[in-house]
Order: C-alpha cells, then sequence, then structure tokens
C-alpha cells in the first residue's frame, strides 16, 4: 500500500514519524460502534475503533496503520491515547443528557511490552472522574494465547483495578476452551466466523448456541460480532446471547452522530444503568436449554426440537411479548394462528374461561416469583401442562418477565386428561423406597411401589428412622457405603439442607440383585400441618453411568478437538498405546490411501514404516522417513506439545497434500498417543497459486524492464533492511559500488533511443559479468547500483581493477564504457553515507576514463 505514489516502506515511515503529531494534533479519530442488549433492545455497551484522519492524504483505516504500530511496539501510544478520547466521549455523551454506558478498547499484546498498561489504565480512568467500570478492555484470543500466564497475571490485575475484561474473536483458535479453564472473562465476542454460518449451516447454529451455553454456564456475557441480517438477530436472541453488534443495527459512529441520531429522534437509544442487571437476567434465558426434547430421536437434526418457550413481560395491565423460541411459534401457528401478529395482551380482556387458570398463575408468579406447574385444559379439551417461573423485576418499570415453558398437550382422542395424582403414581415407579417422616419423633411409614398397577402401597411402620444400624434398617449396603450415610443423611443435615435449598440429597450405593448399584436419596419438605418430611430411594444406577459415558464422551471429543481443530478433512485417526504400540485407525473419510494400514494392529511405527514407500509421494519420501521416527514425534510432543509433519498421501498413485497432527492425552489413568492426518490438498494448492502469482506480481514490480536485473524500488527496501540492521547492530561487512554509463545522452541524441537502450543493456551486461555474486539495481537512466558482499566483498579491489581494465579495452574498440566507484561499510549510520562516497569516487573514475581519451 502506498500514498501519492509513496512505496509500502515510505508509508510505514510515514506513519512512525507522524505518530506523535498524530495524536498530539488528534488526527486519530475515535468512532464508535453500539452492542445491543437482547433483552432490551438498547445500547448496553459501545466499542471504540480508531482513524486516522491525515490533513494531507485523507483517512487510514485501522487495519492500514495499526499493523505497522504493532511491529515497532508503539501501539501502547495510540491504545493509551484512545482510551483518554473514550473516557472524554463517555463524560460528553452525559452532559448532552444520554445514559453513559461502559465503552471497550483493544489493547495490543506490545501495549505490556512498553509500559504499566494496567496502571495507565486505571490512572486514566480515575483522572476522568468516571468509575472504573465505565471502560472495558478487550484482548483477542490471539493476543491471550501468545504468553498465557503472562496475559493471565494481567487480567487478575485489570479485575482487582474493578476493570472488565473481555476477550476478543472467541472460538478462532484452537485453544479457546482451555482459556476458559485458565482465566476468568467478564464477555465473551463470538467470532464473526460462527454468526456466518447461522443461516446456512445446522452444525454451525449447534456450535454457536453451546458455545454461548458454555459461557452463560460460566457466568459470562457474550456478544455476537458480525450481525447483519434479522434472522441472525433473533436467533441470536433465543439461544441467550446478551448483546448483538454489527451493521444490522448500525456501523461505529462518531460522537457528533450519535448526538445527531438522537437530536433527529433516530437512535436505538441508551439502556438505563438502573435496569442494567434486570436486562442482564433476562438475557441469559436461553430458550434451547431445556433438558427434555420433545423427540425422542437425540440427532442433531432434532436438537432445536425443545418444549415452546416463551418470555412474557408482566405489569399492572398487560402482558408484553419479549420472545419465544421455534417451537413455540410452530405451536401458536398451528393453534392460535390469530394470535401471531398480536405482542401484547391486556389484562381487562381476560374473561373467565378457557386458559383463565393459566392466566392468573402467571400473573401470581409474576408477583410472588414461585416457580410453579399446572395442568388446564385448552377451548377445544384437551389438557396442557406448563411450567411457569419469574425470571427478574425490572427496578424501574416494577415489571416482571416470566417465562412459561409448555410442558407437554394431550391428543385429540384422549379419553381421559392427566391429573396431578395420575402423574405422580406414574413417578413413583422409579422409588425402590418411599418414607413419610415425622421430623419430631422420627416415626415412619415405609411405602413400596406397584409398578404394574402404578401405585403405592403402605409397606410397614417404624420408628427411629435416622438411626441405621438397628434391625428395621431394610436396605443391603457394603460397609463402606454404609458408613457413610450414615455420617452424611443424620437428622441435622437433612433438616439443614431442606430449610436452605428445599431439598436434601445424597448418592450412595445398596445391593440390588447381588450387585451394588447407584440409588439417589432425596428428603423434601411436606407443607401442611406437622414436621413433617418425605424421603425417597430411587434407582439412579443408570444416570450415574450414563453420566460417566457422557464425561468420557466429552473428553475424547476434547482430545480430538486439539487434534482437529485446522480446516480440513479427516483422512485417518490413530489411537496408539505408547506402552505397547498396539493401534487402532478411525476412517472418517472412508477413503483408503495407498498406506492401507490394517484398521487393528500392533508394531504401529514400524508398520507405518514398511509403507512408506507406497503410501507417501516419491518427492517427500526421505523427509518423511527423517521426520516421523518414535523418538522424534514424542521428543517434539514433549517439547511443544504437538508433533506436525505436512506431506503429500498417495491416493491411488496421486498425491494428495495432508498434515499430520500428534498430541499425547492422559485418560483412565494412563497415557494415549492420538495421531491426525487431515486433508489440506485444496487448501495448499490454492495458497501455491496464490504465492506462485503474488511472486510475479512483486517480481514485477521491482524488475526493470528493459535489463531484466532490479529496479529502484528494490534498492529502497534493500537499503531500508540495511539500514535497520545497521541500526540493530547486525551487519557484516559489504560495500556500494555505484556506476554511471558514459555518453548515454549523446548516444541518444546522434543515434537514436533504440541505440541507447542498447548502449544501457550492454553496460548492465558488463557490470553483472564482473560482479555475479552481488545484486544489481538499476536506479536511474545510466545509473547502477550493486551492493557487494561475500565473495565479492572480499575481493573487491581486484575485482574493481578488472572492471577499469575492461573499461580500457572497450574504450579503445569504441564499446560501452562504465564509469565506478565504491566505498566500504565503516560503521556509518546509513547506506546513504556509503553511497555518497561511492557516487564521489565513480565520478572521479568518470574523470579519469575522459582524460585518457
Amino acid at each position: 500500500m502506498g500514498i501519492n505514489g509513496k512505496t509500502t516502506a515510505e508509508f510505514e515511515q510515514y506513519i512512525i514519524d507522524n505518530l506523535d503529531i498524530a495524536l498530539k494534533e488528534e488526527w486519530i479519530k475515535a468512532y464508535h460502534q453500539p452492542l445491543i442488549r437482547a433483552a432490551s433492545g438498547k445500547v448496553s455497551d459501545e466499542e471504540a475503533f480508531a482513524k486516522w484522519e491525515d490533513p494531507k492524504y485523507g483517512t487510514f483505516s485501522a487495519s492500514e496503520f495499526v499493523p505497522i504500530l504493532e511491529r515497532k511496539k508503539l501501539t501502547y501510544k495510540l491504545d493509551l491515547y484512545m482510551a483518554e478520547r473514550i473516557l472524554k466521549k463517555i463524560k460528553s455523551q452525559g452532559e448532552h443528557g444520554l445514559y453513559m454506558v461502559p465503552e471497550s478498547i483493544n489493547i495490543a499484546k506490545t501495549d505490556f511490552d512498553r509500559c504499566d498498561m494496567v496502571t495507565e489504565i486505571a490512572k486514566r480512568i480515575d483522572a476522568s472522574g468516571l468509575s472504573r467500570d465505565k471502560l472495558s478492555v478487550e484482548l483477542s484470543e490471539r493476543t491471550i494465547s501468545s504468553d498465557v500466564d503472562f496475559m493471565k497475571t494481567q487480567i487478575e490485575r485489570f479485575h482487582n483495578e474493578g476493570i472488565k475484561v473481555w476477550m476478543d474473536d472467541y472460538g478462532s483458535g484452537y485453544s479457546s476452551l482451555l482459556l476458559l479453564l485458565q482465566i476468568r472473562f467478564d464477555l465473551l465476542k463470538v467470532d464473526k466466523a460462527f454468526v456466518d454460518q447461522i443461516e446456512h449451516s445446522e452444525k454451525g447454529r449447534i456450535i454457536l448456541t453451546e458455545l454461548v451455553k458454555t459461557a452463560l454456564s460460566l457466568g459470562m456475557d457474550t456478544v455476537a460480532e458480525g450481525v447483519e441480517t434479522r434472522a441472525q438477530s433473533e436467533f441470536l436472541r433465543e439461544i441467550g446471547c446478551t448483546k448483538l453488534q454489527g451493521y444490522f443495527y448500525t456501523p461505529a459512529l462518531s460522537l457528533a452522530d450519535i448526538i445527531e441520531r438522537n437530536e433527529k429522534g433516530i437512535q436505538i437509544g441508551f439502556e438505563n444503568p438502573a435496569e442494567v442487571d434486570y436486562f442482564e437476567q433476562l438475557g441469559k434465558v436461553n430458550l434451547y436449554d431445556l433438558s427434555i426434547s420433545t423427540n425422542d430421536d437425540y440427532s442433531q437434526d432434532t436438537y432445536f426440537d425443545t418444549m415452546p418457550m416463551v418470555i412474557f413481560s408482566i405489569d399492572d395491565v398487560c402482558a408484553k411479548f419479549i420472545r419465544g423460541n421455534k417451537t413455540f411459534r410452530e405451536f401458536i401457528e398451528n393453534n392460535y394462528k390469530h394470535l401471531l401478529e398480536i405482542d401484547r395482551f391486556m389484562f381487562e380482556n381476560f374473561k373467565p374461561g378457557s386458559g383463565y387458570y393459566s392466566f392468573n398463575a402467571v400473573r401470581q408468579c409474576a408477583a410472588d416469583g414461585k416457580r410453579v406447574i399446572i395442568d388446564d385444559r385448552l377451548k377445544d379439551g384437551r389438557s396442557i401442562q406448563l411450567l411457569i417461573r419469574r425470571i427478574a423485576v425490572n427496578p424501574v418499570t416494577h415489571s416482571a418477565a416470566v417465562a412459561i415453558c409448555i410442558l407437554s398437550v394431550s391428543n385429540y382422542n384422549s379419553e381421559e386428561n392427566l391429573t396431578y395424582n395420575y402423574v405422580a403414581r406414574i413417578l413413583s415407579q422409579d422409588y425402590i423406597r418411599l418414607y413419610f417422616v415425622d421430623m419430631d419423633t422420627e416415626n415412619y411409614t415405609a411405602y413400596f411401589s406397584d409398578g404394574p398397577n402404578r401405585d403405592i402401597k403402605i409397606d410397614r411402620r417404624g420408628s427411629n428412622f435416622f438411626n441405621f444400624t438397628n434391625d428395621d434398617f431394610d436396605l443391603n449396603m457394603l460397609p463402606e457405603d454404609k458408613e457413610q450415610l450414615i455420617k452424611s443423611f443424620t437428622k441435622e443435615n437433612v433438616a439443614h439442607g431442606i430449610k436452605n435449598n428445599e431439598i436434601f440429597s445424597v448418592v450412595t450405593r445398596v445391593i440390588f440383585d447381588e450387585k451394588p448399584i447407584f440409588v439417589s436419596i432425596k428428603a423434601v419438605k411436606v407443607h401442611g400441618n406437622g414436621n413433617n418430611i418425605i424421603v425417597g430411594i430411587s434407582d439412579a444406577d443408570a444416570q450415574i453411568k450414563d453420566r460417566e459415558a457422557l464425561e468420557k464422551a466429552r473428553e475424547e471429543r476434547l482430545i480430538y478437538s486439539r487434534i482437529g481443530a485446522l480446516n480440513g478433512d479427516f483422512v485417518y485417526i490413530y489411537t496408539i498405546d505408547p506402552k505397547t504400540m498396539h493401534f487402532i485407525k478411525y476412517n472418517p473419510s472412508d477413503n483408503n490411501s495407498d498406506m492401507n494400514l490394517p484398521a487393528e494392529g500392533d508394531d504401529f511405527f514400524n508398520t507405518v514404516y514398511k509403507r512408506i514407500p507406497v503410501g507417501i509421494y516419491h518427492e517427500d519420501v526421505a523427509a518423511y522417513q527423517a521426520a516421523f521416527t518414535k523418538e522424534n514425534v514424542f521428543r517434539q510432543i514433549k517439547n511443544t506439545g504437538i508433533f506436525e509433519h505436512h506431506h503429500r498421501l498417495n491416493f491411488n498413485g496421486k498425491p494428495v497434500y495432508v498434515v499430520m497432527k500428534a498430541t499425547i492425552v492422559h485418560e483412565d489413568d494412563s497415557d494415549l498417543l492420538i495421531i491426525g492426518i487431515i486433508n489440506v490438498d485444496e487448501r495448499v494448492k490454492k495458497e501455491l497459486e496464490y504465492a506462485k502469482s503474488l511472486d510475479a506480481a512483486e517480481n514485477k514490480a521491482v524488475i526493470d524492464d528493459l535489463t531484466g536485473i532490479k529496479n529502484k524500488t528494490a534498492y529502497s527496501e534493500a537499503e531500508r533492511k540495511i539500514n535497520e540492521q545497521i541500526a540493530n547492530k547486525e551487519m557484516s561487512p559489504f560495500a556500494i559500488a555505484v556506476f554511471d554509463i558514459n555518453d548515454l545522452k549523446q548516444v541518444n541524441d546522434t543515434l537514436g533511443h533504440q541505440a541507447g537502450d542498447t548502449l544501457i543493456q550492454n553496460g548492465c551486461a558488463m557490470i553483472c559479468q564482473h560482479f555475479k555474486h552481488s545484486p544489481v539495481f538499476r536506479v536511474g537512466g545510466d545509473e547502477f547500483v550493486a551492493i557487494l558482499k561475500g565473495y565479492d566483498y572480499n575481493n573487491v579491489v581486484r575485482l574493481m581493477d578488472n572492471f577499469y581494465k575492461h573499461n580500457l579495452e572497450n574504450k579503445a574498440k569504441g564499446e560501452v564504457v562504465v564509469a565506478a566507484g565504491m566505498s566500504k561499510y565503516d560503521n556509518d549510520k546509513a547506506v546513504a553515507t556509503i553511497f555518497k562516497r561511492a557516487d564521489e569516487q565513480m565520478y572521479a573514475n568518470k574523470k579519469k576514463l575522459k582524460k585518457s581519451e
């Protein structure tokens, strides 16, 4: 990139040279893109972006100048400047009568190398007079991953100072979840790549939903970047993404634009700080987070087929629709199509009749906050079961957000509606024992479940319920399990648990059919007269074992995600026992390469080694044999955590680019080597084609058309690099030789420019012939420069002498004569100084050649 003909190097130097004045003169402006809270539709936060508005060269975006500052470790100046601009803008916003919402600033890793950013940021917030929650810090996943331990310390320091920290571009790297294990963030900004998949990929929607659920479970807000369509916005609201950002709402705006939009009445509107807690609770409700699916098929296709759920805002006069999930919309469309366009239901219109009981239950839940499950009847006679719970109360409007879930609706041809007692009898089948216990006397009544009759019956009565050592205790248990139960299931513990949590629960094992199984013992308070509880012992063996299997499956998914995070298709996955070298091959692509290893076998590395000549492309065989040894693989994994190798794998004799990744995981108290082979053929070929095109374009830009050698642009870049080496005291010996073709003007004037071009080409050939080990540049019409290093530098005196003799011979024959001068690097501060000395030598040589005529 360049400006007004400036090269990339010149533009970069311009940015570096003018940064301080740009900050002082405020050429760099702050623009502010809003974050819209999904629950309120108002601006809850803003993110700041920088633009360089140069008075001479126009506007530069951050992507044009920030990378330059990052390379030079100068971003700290920009970021501290932006912090000051943001704080000033927030105060100005308040002075114009607008609510002041927090704003975020992006911080680069190099900032921490140049100053104590935590202290500097906190100092500037305090100086502004604003509270520290008004400025948030954004750190990209790439920045954090570059030095996790260091960044963890800095993030903890920010938190200790009361400054929130956001992770930007979450999900773009390969260690996103691992970072969440180590570092606490206040908010995750989900990478735009996931948002782009909402309207195109069911898998993308599932992954995005799980990312949001994970963040909410860890107590973090989420922001979706790059929201551009209504469909994206609605889906993100449904899954509980708390904040949305993108051009669907508005691009980044200046403060003047924000004030103007407010004056014209076209603003989105800033959130009232007093309502923040309310909308935070409301926004975090995921309408796809009910654990009971409406379908027993738990495939990907039914992931979003959950119970119909909806949220209403309830006040004294009406119920206002906030949002519902896809299943709820389908339920309304199929049963109450006339309600689709209504978003507000006035209480005065509700009359006794069908649905009136549910209506009153919703209002009661909004008032007292008690969660209830109710049964009601629809107008057509079907029964419906609802779960109703209050989410939060707005402290400003005093309205309450209430979530309603439709648990079940009976069929039209149902002969009898379900009742509470009927449901209770069905549920009792899961219990091995039920006890009704008087907590004051410890007398109890034991019941057993009559499964075939779907009923419960009295088994016996007894006393001293909590004395598990007496003869009445009829559960057969292992001694160690019984000892632990005696310690945990005491009268005091049960009473304390019920008082604090309304339930007491413990998991233990009992002997059933001569085998120990897991059971769950739960105790709940019986409301009414007396101090009574119900204790139920249910079979939880399948649940516990399923949970263990699920945990193991999750661990396996984590393992495979670490080796499969790169783009491309898996060709093979191998799991190898490091001790025995026994291996199992998985073939997810169902494609067979010429390597053709068996599905299972022993001595993994030797088995692979025997197949290398057939399975690996012949040009890659030697490198593969050298790299893929047992010792190399384990050594690299030990040093870096992962082994990686790129090569070509033969498929029916044709090479396909693949990448091999290997790592070791620890599971079930043992290590496991996992190797993944990923097809990256299409990507690599595109990269090679692009690189080839790029090289051609770059060569064209730096090659002189007449002579075929490098031009002045190439010399400027070479000069810049040498100057950097000089500045860093990394320069090895070199010399500059300057050349000028004699009598070019005279040839052009008398014989024409074609003859002049031939003279230039002959002179260039003469220079390249003598200085064949050095780069030669054409820097003017008849001017050339050579940078002499290595062999040419060590023999420079002899080469210059031979060049002079060649000139004398050419002069005698009437052929091209090229004046030459040379100067060596002598701890000079810049190449220009050496060039000047060589140029002076060249002119002296030119005079000398003229005199010899």
